[in-house]
């Protein structure tokens, strides 16, 4: 899909290239080589650092972390913006009208035939006036936007709740996230220093704050670290809480991710398990939520030395682990 991408782009003559969502990196990599700048607005913690290491100029590092303060800030009017297709059509918006709105002359982003939909193009015409698909190759095609609008972006809100982009849930509490809430609130006495670990919009670090609770939180996508801190709450953009030292807190909050795309992928819980493990102090309590139907118990209980089912309902259930 890559090769796709660069070869409907035509990066022969740009005079600079936006890269948006590179989960491979190959991207910016191939817009370096040509030796233009090269400006990266990529949600992801750990690509952005790896963009920035490379050479690119990145949101959130060398710039605002929102895309299109990033972008009217730095990059030049006339680049050309290439990326993977957003998940969804709220990260579509966002960054089409970022790039707009900073006077990108045209946008390629390619994606899996399946993954397309009529509805991305509709997106991507609010924000530019010629939208066109690209011919397939195999599985992949792109759509390319041309012609840039005079748009600006602005989140969605609804409920007390803002969402940036493609933050998980939208503006609004995720139902797995209010039964973690409650149960969390249940045990307040006992709480301590929390973290809430992928925050997403920040709904549960709101209703414990909202409580008295000492909480702060972390995401490894910045359209949910920008969507926490527009209700003006404390929210790291890093890897699953990497900016504090171990033991830092009493008690961690996870409501992890288990979808990539349309499939279920359950390893994307480890990774955070692991951190969540690294950042409670001795004695310290980890609180999971997670689709009922997943068997994420066994890997609580390989990282922490009791673990209790605390509360459950038709979807969702919450797991109480403690570290020794």
């Amino acid at each position: 899909m890559d090769s796709l991408i660069l070869e409907v782009a035509d990066l022969s003559t740009p005079g600079a290239v936006v890269v948006c969502d590179d989960p491979t990196g190959d991207l910016v990599a191939a817009a370096l080589e040509l030796g233009v700048p090269v400006y990266c607005v990529d949600s992801d913690y750990t690509r952005a650092h790896a963009a920035h290491a490379a050479g690119a100029v990145v949101a959130g590092i060398d710039g605002p972390l929102r895309a299109d303060e990033f972008l009217v800030s730095c990059a030049p009017a006339g680049a050309v913006a290439v990326g993977e297709m957003p998940k969804s059509l709220g990260r579509l918006d966002y960054l089409a009208r970022s790039l707009a709105s900073a006077g990108v002359g045209r946008v390629v982003f390619g994606g899996n035939n399946k993954h397309l939909a009529r509805s991305m193009n509709d997106v991507l015409a609010s924000s530019f006036a010629e939208v066109a698909a690209s011919r397939g190759r195999g599985k992949f095609r792109c759509l390319v936007a041309s012609g840039p609008r005079d748009v600006a972006y602005s989140p969605v809100e609804a409920g007390g709740f803002t969402a940036v982009g493609g933050v998980f849930s939208g503006a609004r509490e995720d139902y797995g996230g209010a039964l973690l809430t409650s149960t969390l609130l249940d045990s307040r006495a006992e709480l301590g220093k929390v973290l809430d670990v992928g925050c997403g919009n920040g709904s549960v670090v709101k209703r414990l704050l909202e409580a008295g609770v000492d909480a702060t939180a972390t995401d490894a996508d910045a359209d949910a670290v920008l969507s926490t801190r527009a209700l003006g709450i404390e929210a790291t953009w890093d890897d699953a809480g990497s900016q504090w030292e171990a033991g830092t807190f009493d008690t961690v909050a996870l409501n992890p991710p288990f979808h990539d795309r349309a499939g279920v992928d359950a390893t994307l819980v480890q990774h955070l398990l692991d951190a969540s493990v690294r950042l409670l102090a001795p004695g310290g309590q980890l609180f999971m939520v997670h689709n009922s139907h997943l068997r994420y118990r066994g890997e609580v209980e390989a990282r922490l030395k009791s673990v209790e089912q605390v509360a459950r309902n038709q979807k969702f259930t919450v797991l109480r682990g403690t570290r020794g």
